[in-house]
């Protein structure tokens, strides 16, 4: 029973922290007409929703949750590097017009699923709900696929930089530097 409650609670949690962040989001896309300032503004609500999925990973892995703990932490791994290693350090990404329609995905996507999982712990899924979490996600995981992509080309280039010099010759590498 404290489980339910919980799990209640967390899916409840998260269901209004992600409906705040696309709420943040419509509003600052409708007030500033731009792309570039939608990060900034959800920027705090974002990371604790998104930082907070980690306790999936101990959902499952203490069997709170009937997930997989290896599939669950490559999914919340996933977008953890992309918020904290991409667009927390890099400011100019921030501003870039993937952002928001990735944000707008991620939320979307959360919202219907913490929504379906609290309404399922207490019997009272309604059927759109339900059709939503099993049909949205081909619309919006390309959608939000598409906008961390280009992330984690970003996050890529340095590594990519540096094998490129290993494999040069001393002369060549003079050359770069």
């Amino acid at each position: 029973m404290l489980a339910k409650v919980y799990l209640l609670l967390y899916n409840c949690s998260l269901g209004f922290g992600w409906s705040l962040v696309l709420w943040y989001t419509l509003q600052e896309l409708h007030g500033s007409q731009t792309t570039s300032t939608v990060y900034r503004k959800v920027e705090v609500p974002l990371k604790v929703s998104q930082t907070l999925a980690v306790l999936e990973i101990l959902h499952a892995a203490v069997g709170l949750v009937r997930s997989s703990p290896l599939t669950t932490f490559i999914q919340v791994q996933s977008r953890l590097v992309v918020l904290w290693l991409v667009l927390d350090p890099v400011r100019e990404i921030q501003s870039e017009v993937n952002v928001p329609v990735m944000i707008c995905a991620w939320c979307v996507a959360e919202i219907v699923r913490y929504w379906y999982y609290a309404l399922s712990i207490v019997d009272k899924v309604p059927y759109l709900l339900t059709w939503c979490r099993y049909s949205l996600f081909t619309v919006l995981y390309p959608v939000g696929v598409s906008g961390e992509a280009p992330h984690y080309l970003h996050l890529s280039l340095p590594l990519h930089r540096y094998w490129q010099v290993l494999r040069l010759s001393p002369q060549q590498t003079e050359r770069l530097v």
